[in-house]
């Protein structure tokens, strides 16, 4: 084989072997976790899996939390207007069309 070659591969194998590296050299820093907080209850207390997903409920412009659970249950906790960090207000049952609460049960 070619010195150049030799060279060139020997070039090509040294940055792959490295890459992971520098890659992790510039890992992006994130800010600790924030537990939110649904009027005076951390949000989704005492449900299984909540899962919250940012929707404008009301239609006022602000983001509301949707929350669903392992069990089908949803709830909504309402964005409070204001500057400064999102509060929400406590979670409350979302209700359908028909006035009856959501409730897909999952189990």
């Amino acid at each position: 084989m070619p010195k150049t070659t030799r060279r060139a591969l020997s070039l090509m194998f040294g940055a792959t072997l490295f890459a992971p590296a520098a890659i992790a050299q510039d890992a992006p820093d994130f800010a600790a976790p924030v537990r939110l907080m649904a009027g005076d209850k951390f949000l989704g207390h005492r449900r299984g899996f909540p899962s919250p997903v940012f929707h404008d409920i009301d239609g006022d412009g602000l983001r509301d939390l949707v929350i669903g659970d392992l069990p089908g249950r949803l709830t909504v906790a309402r964005r409070l207007p204001g500057d400064g960090p999102a509060r929400f207000g406590p979670e409350t049952k979302l209700l359908g069309a028909d006035g009856k609460n959501l409730d897909f049960a999952n189990w």
